[in-house]
Order: C-alpha cells, then structure tokens, then sequence
C-alpha cells in the first residue's frame, strides 16, 4: 500500500471520500467502449468542485501488467492505492471487492464527520454496504460505474449513480428545468396537481425563458426515455385528461436529477 493524499482544504463544500475498484474502470472500459483510457484527473476535478475530498483510495490487482502501468496516472490524483493481489496458490479468488469492503466498513467506524460516501464500481456485492451506509449511518452514497456493467440492484440502492463514459444529451440542461417544475408541483401544492405536457411546456419556457420548441422536444425525449410518464386522469362528467409524472427512480438511476 502507499499513501501520500494531499488534501486542500475547501469550506462550504461536504466531506466526502471516494473508494476506487480500479479494474472495474480500466477493465469495463477497455472491453465495452474499445481501447478507452480512465480520465482520472477530469474525474478528481469534478468531484473537486462539489466536495471536500478526505481522501481517494484506489483498490487492484496491480499483478495485471496492464494495470501495472496505471499506477503512475493514479499517482497524479492520489498515491493511496491498495495493492488487492491473491498470493494464496490455493484460492484463485479476486479479493478486490472484499478489501474494498473491509476498507469502506473501518472509514464508516472512524469517520463519523464524512457525509459522503463515494463508490466506483458496479459490483453487486458493494449493495449491502451501500444499504448500511445509507440507512443505519445516514450517509450519502454515490456510485460512480461504468455504462454498461453495473448491478440494476447496486443502481437502486444508491444515493445516486453517474455512468462512464458521460453521454452528452444536447437536451441535458433542459431536462433538469423541467424536473424542478414538476419537483416544486409535487413538493408546494396544497392539493394534488395533475401536470399536462404543455402547461409543463409553458411554465418552463416562460419561467427560464427559453423557446418553447426547445422545451417541447426536451419533454418529448424523456418520455421517450421513460423519464416522465403520461397517464390519462379521469375527473369524470367526461373530462379527461393526459397527465405526466416523473419516475425519479430511473431518472437517479440514470444521474438526473432536479438539482
């Protein structure tokens, strides 16, 4: 193990500390999108700006030659790295998740000023501590995976999820106006309102001042998504009408949000 983890101060922002399953990233990467390279400092500077990072712990079998040759990139953000290579010539097990795990249980012990809780990975195995963190400990907890390869049960259990490579969505902006439309409706209103598309349309065109075709096309897409759904309300004396609502679920799941 080798650890030198210089850490800047920054007032305001959360504590957080991220756990890195390393041959998740470098390997889903590899095999899913071809020949990609983890970008570890565009990933540090994100989370940067969003929170104070105690620390960033990098977790692999670095007996994997090319994984070997990483090391170096990782030692630009973090020389916390944990060397999880099986010796044993009698298991041939990857101990990987399990060092992680033994790592993430002690920080959640000893770190009791760290809100945040930030995982790499898309194993399942990493769900019941997610679970633990988040209902026994009241901790954040972001997964960080790549597209493709992660538990459909680690994705529900989390705080919030981000999927690698990010796909840029040309209506990205949009979409987060228009779920804060509709979070205000379902948080503020005194009675249940029944939203439609184009009086969610106007109301968010009007507000942010953007054109209206631009919002309509942007709504259109997450339905299509399955990010909003329309259903059909009955009031009855033959007025009907098509609501929407939103599946927060997948919109999380998919790292949308309001905010």
């Amino acid at each position: 193990m080798f650890r030198l983890f210089g850490r800047k101060k920054t007032d305001g922002k959360p504590k957080a500390i991220a756990f890195v399953d390393y041959e998740h990233w470098y390997i889903s990467l590899d095999k899913l999108f071809g020949n990609m390279r983890p970008d570890i400092k565009a990933w540090r500077d994100a989370l940067s700006e969003k929170y104070e990072m105690e620390e960033i712990i990098f977790f692999a079998d670095f007996s994997n030659p090319a994984l070997r040759q990483e090391i170096p990139r990782i030692r630009e953000v973090s020389n916390y790295i944990i060397e999880t290579q099986n010796t044993s010539t009698s298991f041939k097990k990857d101990f990987t998740d399990f060092i992680m795990l033994d790592h993430i249980y002690q920080k959640a012990m000893k770190s009791k000023d760290i809100g945040t809780f930030i995982l790499f990975s898309g194993d399942g195995h990493f769900n019941s501590v997610c679970s633990f963190l988040i209902s026994q400990l009241g901790k954040k907890v972001g997964v960080y995976a790549i597209r493709g390869a992660i538990s459909n049960q680690l994705k529900n259990t989390a705080s919030w999820v981000e999927l690698l490579p990010e796909i840029v969505d040309p209506y990205l902006d949009a979409y987060r106006l228009i779920l804060k439309n509709l979070k205000y409706l379902e948080e503020n209103k005194a009675k249940k309102s029944y939203p439609t598309f184009w009086a969610t349309v106007e109301s968010v065109s009007r507000f942010n001042r953007i054109r209206r075709k631009d919002v309509a096309m942007a709504l259109h897409s997450m339905i299509d998504k399955g990010y909003v759904v329309q259903k059909e309300v009955d009031f009855g004396g033959g007025k009907i009408i098509q609501s929407i609502s939103v599946d927060w679920k997948k919109c999380r799941a998919d790292g949308i949000d309001a905010d």
